[in-house]
């Protein structure tokens, strides 16, 4: 289930609710891919040749590749999350808290 297409300022409190999950859950794939790249390039980042400056600069770039990944469907992780979550109805409308 997609909530796109409509202005933030016409959603439904269910609406908004799924939307935020929606977030949620890709970000999670973003942290989880950022996490696993970061590992794959432990062997990179740990050169001994590599300033502080010039590792912190390589993280940083990890975590937009990772957040980019994700943003484009990544590998999937935050629309099954997403999906698993609404179709089990682990959310609740915003409106009602």
């Amino acid at each position: 289930m997609r909530v796109e297409g409509k202005c933030s300022g016409h959603l439904t409190g269910e609406e908004k609710s799924l939307k935020m999950m929606q977030k949620a859950c890709s970000d999670f794939e973003a942290f989880f891919l950022g996490f696993v790249f970061k590992r794959a390039f432990v062997p990179v980042f740990s050169s001994s040749l590599s300033s502080r400056e010039e590792l912190w600069f390589r993280e940083l770039w990890v975590e937009e590749v990772a957040r980019r990944a994700s943003a484009q469907g990544g590998v999937g992780l935050g629309k099954f999350l997403f999906e698993r979550l609404v179709r089990e109805g682990k959310f609740h409308d915003l409106g009602k808290v």
